[in-house]
């Protein structure tokens, strides 16, 4: 990770006092990741942010594609979970949450690699006790089967004016000039964010009418944008 970019990130949006989601990858086996060392004391440093009152995601177990599976949202046909036996993925993430348990960072969350999973790895969280997703379509938190699914619409900070959803930043490829852009938006916005745990708790029972025309409203969008675009994360 490239660590020079993160800390001082990190350190900002706090003083702001804000929040953030922190996907972490338990046992990172992805060597493009590894722009700088690795840290001895990178799970002190998780603790550190859980108790600040950062919600923790598990990202993965290793973050390796394995399949060329795009999962339930469709954005990347490539992934760590989607296309797998129930077995094979509740194994993988019991291992990654075996991890993060002995390192007491452990919440019951996940965020996927590439955005790719299926109903299977969805079945896989519930059986392991995990609540809900960070990714999804739409403008409100939904339930897919047991899961709570929070909507991750873009990679750049945008207010929508209603609604929930997270912003998905990858600090290994982001520019100063994207940092500074993202922590000018936290400090014009910060009364509007709020914590994850507030925001899958609006999840409700049964989707209404309104919150599925915005997740095929969002999903169409977003798929003819990385089409005309290329982009794809």
């Amino acid at each position: 990770m490239a660590w020079s970019k993160f800390l001082p990130l990190k350190a900002e949006i706090e003083k702001i006092g804000v929040n953030t989601i922190l996907g972490v990858i338990p046992d990172c086996k992805d060597q493009k990741l590894s722009l700088e060392p690795e840290r001895d004391d990178f799970f002190e440093w998780v603790r550190k942010w859980a108790s600040f009152g950062d919600t923790i995601a598990q990202h993965g177990t290793f973050h390796v594609y394995d399949t060329h599976n795009s999962g339930v949202l469709g954005i990347n046909k490539r992934s760590e979970f989607a296309g797998h036996s129930l077995k094979q993925q509740t194994n993988r993430l019991a291992h990654g949450k075996e991890i993060l348990k002995r390192e007491k960072v452990w919440q019951p969350y996940f965020m996927a690699p590439a955005h790719s999973f299926d109903i299977t790895t969805v079945r896989a969280l519930a059986n392991l006790s995990f609540i809900a997703v960070t990714d999804g379509y739409g403008f409100f938190p939904y339930y897919l089967e047991k899961i709570i699914l929070v909507p991750q619409l873009t990679s750049f900070p945008i207010n929508s004016g209603f609604g929930y959803c997270t912003i998905c930043v990858h600090i290994n490829t982001m520019s100063s000039g994207q940092i500074k852009k993202l922590l000018t938006f936290i400090k014009k916005n910060k009364d509007q964010f709020c914590h994850f745990e507030d925001v899958i708790n609006q999840a409700p029972k049964k989707s209404k009418l309104h919150h599925n025309l915005s997740r095929s409203f969002t999903s169409h969008l977003l798929h003819g944008k990385r089409f005309l675009t290329g982009k794809k994360d």
